[in-house]
Formats: structure tokens, C-alpha cells, sequence
């Protein structure tokens, strides 16, 4: 057993640094310190474990089994030690200098950053918030990336079990080139299109990507891009169709060059919520930042609701999808 009274401590955070970035360099830069000074970090984590961590393979560093199983373990207890020091019994937002994590997606940035940016301006001048882009990955590893950020900004859908407070509503809508007519589009077109997807892979898509591509109706992907705000650039000056968010899609349309164009189908809404670790739902500093989100919501402009139970769109639906059973 350890005796943490002659341990040093200070390893966990070079070792964390190292798990994130396997590159000594990297790692070394991420906490401040020279690439020998990390070198001799690692070399004394391989003697404490027993075990080389890192282990080169081809021009990358790979992560040992062992240290797989520690990444996630460090990830926690150094959150767990920085909550513990920042742990105050009131939080004073005007007065505090903590910093917040948050996993987004760009859409959802850009959707809140105006009311946001304004609120913490004027509240909590010192406060600090670190944006990361939400990932395929980070859903999949959705307990760790909950463990590791103070709230992941996502929709309903994609995961269950965790804390979470619902932010605002908002509608799909295709997007295509300023150029084509406006008109409702009809499933021939949905089906025998080009389309511009976000990722591409069918298990990284949103929920109204997932549909369109159970009705078959998008398979004829040509573009793929990794976020939101790429989508509506992607389809200017050509018939190219994408599904985007109404918010974006409105803001970003004569920006872009694009026409929003009504569906045939019914989509499901998009339920945009803000989720975070359970172990996190105590702290007064948290409480106050996913407060703070909410309100930023709050005042944002209503849209007005889909047709999505129209006859025609379920009609169009039933036709899409082919022979239905009893």
C-alpha cells in the first residue's frame, strides 16, 4: 500500500497530462513544464507502476492496458481534489475565479453564446469556461466524458442514466442552394439527391439524420463534415440537400447562400438538454453555472412548433417507408 503521507502527489497531474496526450512534449506543455522535466515524470511513473505507461508503436505512443485502466480513474480523482479545494458553502459567482468545462456542439454555441457570454460578463467577471466540440467518441465514453467536463451540452436521444435539465426546443429543416426554387420537397427528390451529413457514419448522426437514412432517403452522401456550421456552406451553389437546425439554418442563410426548403416527412424535435455527472449535483458553483445555462436558454426566441402530425407528412412517411404490416 502507498503511504500517501511520502507520496508525491504532484505525479497524478503529470500522469493525467501523459494519459490525455501520449506525447511527452504534449503532455509537458499541457501543465507548464520543460519536455526533460516530463521525461523524468514518466520515468518515475514507470517505476511506481511497474509498467511503461506508453509504449511506441510505429511514430505514435499507444497507451498500455494498465494505463487504460488508470486513465479514467486519474481523470476522477483529480477533478474530485480540484472540486474539493474550489468547495465553498456559498458560491460568490462576482467574486470567484473557477473555471467550467463544457462539451457543445458548435450549433449550440452558437445558439446560447449571445445571451451566455453576456449573463457571466455581467455576473461572474472572473469566472473562466473552456469550450470543447463534442465528439463521436465522447458519447460513446459518455460516463467518462461527464466525469471529466462540468456539463455536456446534447440533445435527448443519444444516452440516459445521468442528471440533466432541459434548455430549448428547436425544428429540423433541409438547407440547398440559394439558387434552387422554393417549394416543399417531395420524396422522389429526398431519395435521388446529394446530401452533406454531419460524420457520415449512421451511429454518429443526429436523431433526424438516423430517420432520413432508415427511409432510405439520403443515401447519396458525396459531403461530410464534422460540424454544424459547415453544413449550410456545403450545400451552396449546388442542389445538394443537408439537414439543419431552423435557428441555423435562418441565421446562417443569406451568410451562406442557401434556401431553406420544407420537409415531406415529420422529424423528430430536438430537445436540446444539458447533462452532467451525478457526483457534480451537490456543488454550489455547479448548481449556480447550470442555473446560469438555463437562464441563457430561457431568452432565447421561441420557434414555432413543426408540422410534424400534419396527414400529408404522415402520409408521405407511410410512403417513404414502403408497405406497412399490421
Amino acid at each position: 500500500m502507498v503511504n500517501l503521507l511520502t507520496a508525491d502527489l504532484n505525479l497524478l497531474v503529470a500522469l493525467d497530462a501523459l494519459l490525455i496526450e501520449r506525447n511527452v512534449t504534449r503532455a509537458g506543455a499541457r501543465i507548464g513544464i520543460s519536455q526533460p522535466a516530463m521525461s523524468s515524470s514518466l520515468q518515475r511513473l514507470r517505476r511506481q507502476f511497474d509498467d511503461e505507461l506508453l509504449t511506441r508503436v510505429g511514430s505514435a505512443y499507444e497507451l498500455t492496458p494498465l494505463a487504460q485502466v488508470l486513465k479514467e480513474d486519474v481523470g476522477e480523482i483529480l477533478r474530485m481534489v480540484e472540486r474539493t479545494f474550489d468547495a465553498q458553502a456559498v458560491f460568490d459567482p462576482a467574486s470567484s475565479t473557477r473555471s467550467f468545462r463544457v462539451i457543445t456542439s458548435d450549433y449550440c454555441l452558437t445558439a446560447l453564446s449571445g445571451k451566455l457570454m453576456s449573463m457571466l460578463q455581467k455576473e461572474a467577471p472572473g469566472v473562466q469556461v473552456h469550450f470543447d466540440a463534442v465528439t463521436p467518441l465522447a458519447v460513446d465514453r459518455i460516463k467518462e466524458t461527464l466525469q471529466n467536463a462540468d456539463l455536456m451540452l446534447i440533445p435527448k436521444g443519444h444516452f440516459s442514466g445521468f442528471p440533466h435539465t432541459e434548455l430549448f426546443t428547436d425544428n429540423w429543416v433541409c438547407v440547398t442552394g440559394a439558387d434552387s426554387p422554393e417549394r416543399t420537397l417531395t420524396i422522389e427528390e429526398m431519395r435521388d439527391a446529394r446530401w452533406a451529413r454531419l460524420f457520415g457514419a449512421e451511429v454518429a448522426s443526429t436523431l433526424a439524420d438516423r430517420k432520413v437514412y432508415d427511409l432510405q432517403l439520403g443515401e447519396r452522401t458525396d459531403v461530410i463534415v464534422d460540424t454544424f456550421l459547415m453544413l449550410p456552406f456545403a450545400v451552396a451553389g449546388t442542389d445538394r440537400l443537408a439537414l439543419v437546425q431552423e435557428r441555423l439554418a435562418r441565421m446562417l442563410a443569406a451568410v451562406a447562400g442557401v434556401r431553406i426548403l420544407q420537409l415531406p416527412i415529420s422529424l423528430p424535435t430536438l430537445v436540446e438538454c444539458a447533462w452532467w455527472h451525478p457526483s457534480k449535483s451537490g456543488d454550489p458553483g455547479h448548481q449556480w453555472f447550470r442555473r446560469l445555462v438555463a437562464r441563457a436558454a430561457a431568452e432565447l426566441e421561441p420557434v414555432s412548433p413543426s408540422e410534424s402530425t400534419s396527414a400529408s407528412r404522415v402520409a408521405a412517411d407511410q410512403t417513404a417507408a414502403g408497405p406497412q404490416v399490421a
